[in-house]
């Protein structure tokens, strides 16, 4: 029994282990949540046709790191591809990536304050509450800016994922306890399984609108992420020694990303169906305080009170897990197209500094961007769609040519899943960017 968990948890280890978690975070569970709250299980088709081009995409972008160890993929682009395609990238990257640390750090301070009864202004509430709580809000934001910028000065980020991962593994059983409470619901869950787009739900208070489709682009947003398929060929590339093992490596992949953040994510969105569709105003779910009811359906009514506590507690360290992936991204990128050392290990001041900066920048800023924060990961994962195509094509172009992978270029099956996933970011970016950026205006 031990050496089975033992042989288990090190199939997990790697690199597609830290873009599960990333992925795993506050975007995948708002996303997730929402769109069970608002379409009860309607959406489930999505998340079990978008496992196999997440497998694949991230598995190809592991590839290239993997073939050229020691070299970052932004480096790669330019040598292979042309000097200003890093340039474009990282034009969008970082502001991208920027504006999804502040949505986590929304997610961090909303989820503390409202822990202590502290819940984000309504128009009813006055001037003077919205003033005190967005001072609360930048106060605490900064606070939480500094301790983790003091985990990854004192190497303490390792101990913190400890936790983080005990967090996260109590939330998905809690979570798949709701979705074996629900199995007397069971025609529906697998009715969900059959494509179809639900109608818009219209929220009874103002009069505006839950689109279908923005929450199908928001779980594809938080699967085919440009992060994601920038990072894991860095992270690749770092910790390969010797000769690449691209089967070790798909299987460690296929566990991670099909497997694990395949049953995460039905478990969410199951939960989110099961306890806050029903709910009469399941319409104008859209904070972490009336998300976190979700898990009340698990306990006594006597201690129902835990259920919320445990949600908020855990989309505290899951927004925290992919603020620091986030910022791997933004640090590896700018240091490759500056031509820097990139390695995230202890004797490069440089990426620390850089990611210092990153996180009290986010965590200044995030404050100032009034919008609940559930709805920014969800915007900010759909506009992951907008940049994802340029990335794919990149993708597709160094998988295929020979001096860069060498013996290792793409197989049919690669190609075929890319190329897909190439389409449907195409279709659902021109669909819905125009959307998106009036939405980001607001």
């Amino acid at each position: 029994m031990i050496n089975s968990l033992v042989k288990f948890f090190k199939n997990i280890v790697g690199p597609s282990a830290v873009i599960g978690a990333g992925s795993m975070g506050a975007g995948a569970i708002a996303s997730l949540i929402l769109a069970g709250a608002w379409f009860r299980y309607d959406m489930l088709w999505v998340v079990l046709l978008l496992l196999p081009l997440f497998v694949i995409s991230v598995d190809s972008a592991s590839r290239i790191g993997g073939a050229n160890p020691g070299q970052g993929m932004l480096s790669i682009m330019r040598k292979h591809i042309h000097p200003s395609l890093p340039w474009i990238l990282l034009a969008v990257n970082v502001p991208v990536h920027v504006l999804v640390n502040m949505g986590q750090f929304s997610v961090m301070t909303s989820s503390l304050l409202s822990i202590i009864g502290f819940y984000p202004p309504i128009p009813e509430m006055g001037k003077s509450y919205e003033s005190n709580y967005l001072i609360a809000e930048l106060m605490i934001s900064i606070m939480l800016a500094g301790a983790i910028v003091w985990s990854i000065l004192s190497n303490g980020y390792e101990r913190m994922q400890n936790v983080m991962t005990g967090l996260m593994v109590l939330m998905l059983f809690c979570f798949a306890i709701i979705a074996l409470r629900s199995i007397s619901e069971f025609g529906a869950i697998a009715s969900g399984f059959i494509p179809s787009i639900p109608s818009d739900l219209t929220v009874a208070d103002d009069g505006a609108n839950r689109v279908a489709g923005s929450s199908i682009i928001a779980i594809v947003g938080s699967a085919l992420a440009p992060g994601a398929l920038l990072a894991i060929p860095y992270m690749t590339s770092d910790s390969e020694k010797g000769n690449p093992d691209f089967n070790r490596s798909l299987r460690q992949t296929v566990l991670n990303l099909g497997v694990i953040y395949g049953l995460y994510a039905m478990f969410v969105l199951i939960a989110g169906g099961f306890a806050l569709f029903p709910l009469p105003n399941n319409a104008e779910i859209e904070t972490v305080h009336q998300a976190g009811a979700v898990l009340s359906v698990i306990f006594p009514e006597e201690i129902g009170f835990i259920g919320p506590l445990i949600f908020k507690v855990g989309l505290f360290f899951a927004a925290m897990t992919t603020l620091v992936v986030s910022t791997q991204v933004i640090c590896y990128t700018t240091l490759d197209v500056f031509r820097k050392k990139w390695n995230f290990v202890p004797e490069n001041r440089l990426f620390r500094q850089c990611m210092i900066l990153v996180i009290l920048l986010c965590a200044i800023c995030a404050p100032m961007w009034s919008f609940p924060a559930l709805l920014k990961v969800l915007l900010l994962m759909g506009l992951n769609v907008i940049v994802i195509p340029l990335v794919l094509v990149a993708l597709i172009y160094l998988l295929n040519k020979t001096e860069v992978m060498g013996s290792y270029t793409a197989v049919t099956w690669q190609n075929v899943g890319l190329v897909i996933c190439f389409a449907l970011s195409i279709a659902l970016a021109l669909e819905r960017t125009p959307g998106y950026f009036k939405l980001l205006g607001t």
